[in-house]
């Protein structure tokens, strides 16, 4: 089977390459979302590291193409109409995505014979949208599901080929959830691709309804009093490293901005909604305090000003 690869440099595809370059298929390509300042439609020369530099760089998607031979491309939106022509010069059999920005063009999707395989982290149709991950923490799911699916011109929306659920690791950052979810879907691989080559098999319809999400913007970093300790404590210890503030809101209205969470105290009750001691902020919520660190030294003079006051 040729197969060329649609990723994103992260946590997340970095597994599922891994996995398809173990497998015995031909992959012809790896495509990545140009950055800004390439042309529309860029060949990438291979990476020349260092010796040293082999020694002491992690894999990344590049080095793993790189050391296969693959050869890759960068690719803005305006340069897919050319992509597709390369492409199409070149028989392929599927097309593999794993984190992508936009939208693939209907001419791009008819060219692969078993058309482009997406790997999506939800239980589709539920979740649909660009952060899903993200999603599932903040309404305090403690599961989730990676979905492989076929794509067509409807965002996260194509027939299911397999669906496997997987625990959210309590207290772990999103990026190492990333990974995990990126080694569930490469479990989930070959087995996809033994079905979609498998004359006669059919993936599964979405089921109607579910879910769609879109991009967090910073009022959804909020969150409130009433909120379960543990949830909050999953959502904040996760999403903190993308360096967003989280605004609470204690059970009287008073307001306050954290960067992070260490840690959580289920079941425990403080004598006042926010306390601090020792660089540190216990923020109380309606069935436990979450131990908290602020967003910066000045805020946390505030808090203990406001506190003390």
């Amino acid at each position: 089977m040729r197969i060329v690869l649609f990723a994103m440099p992260g946590p997340m595809a970095l597994p599922i390459v891994q996995r398809l370059l173990e497998l015995p298929v031909d992959v012809v390509g790896l495509v990545h979302p140009a950055p800004l300042g390439l042309p529309a439609l860029t060949r990438l020369p291979p990476a020349t590291p260092t010796t040293r530099q082999e020694v002491v760089t992690p894999a990344n998607l590049a080095t793993l193409a790189d050391r296969a031979g693959i050869p890759r491309w960068a690719v803005g939106r305006a340069g897919l109409p050319a992509l597709a022509g390369q492409l199409a010069a070149q028989p392929i059999d599927l097309a593999l995505v794993a984190c992508w920005p936009w939208r693939i063009l209907a001419d791009l999707l008819r060219l692969p014979q078993h058309g482009f395989l997406n790997v999506h982290p939800s239980p589709l149709p539920a979740l649909r949208g660009p952060e899903p991950l993200f999603w599932a923490l903040r309404l305090g799911w403690m599961r989730t599901a990676m979905t492989l699916h076929l794509m067509d011109e409807a965002l996260d929306h194509g027939p299911i080929v397999r669906q496997e659920w997987f625990e959210l690791p309590l207290g772990e950052r999103l990026s190492a959830i990333e990974t995990l979810a990126g080694r569930v879907a490469a479990q989930m691989l070959p087995a996809a691709l033994a079905d979609l080559a498998t004359a006669g098999w059919q993936p599964q319809p979405q089921p109607a309804g579910g879910s769609y999400y879109p991009a967090p913007q910073a009022a959804d970093f909020t969150f409130t009093a009433d909120w379960p300790v543990q949830r909050a404590f999953a959502f904040v210890r996760a999403v903190a490293e993308w360096g967003q503030p989280f605004t609470f809101i204690t059970a009287d209205g008073q307001t306050i901005v954290i960067a992070d969470a260490t840690a959580y105290l289920a079941g425990e009750q403080q004598a006042r909604p926010i306390v601090t001691s020792n660089d540190q902020i216990a923020l109380q919520l309606h069935d436990g305090i979450l131990l908290t660190k602020p967003a910066s030294r000045s805020q946390f003079s505030a808090v203990v000003r406001l506190t003390h006051f």
